[in-house]
């Protein structure tokens, strides 16, 4: 067993609102088509795609706070490994 990253539990809460995120965006998308109220579908997807974007900028904040953006392979790209075109 591996032992547990600081943002374990972040990333967790950045899929489950990932998911339901996306469960909303299908329900609105639905109800707008078919003709139904969608207005509490639509405030409840942007308050998950709020807390979405704090759950990311939380993570971030860990990452950073940990040193682990200044590591090699941890969320930095190389510059030999970066192409432009």
């Amino acid at each position: 067993m591996r032992p547990p990253r600081p943002t374990d539990r972040v990333d967790m809460g950045i899929g489950f609102l990932a998911f339901f995120g996306v469960v909303m965006l299908v329900a609105t998308v639905a109800c707008e088509l078919t003709g139904r109220p969608a207005l509490t579908w639509a405030l409840v997807l942007l308050a998950i795609v709020v807390a979405l974007v704090v759950e990311v900028r939380h993570r971030g904040a860990i990452l950073r706070r940990e040193g682990a953006l200044d590591r090699p392979g941890h969320g930095t790209r190389s510059e030999t490994g970066s192409s432009t075109k």
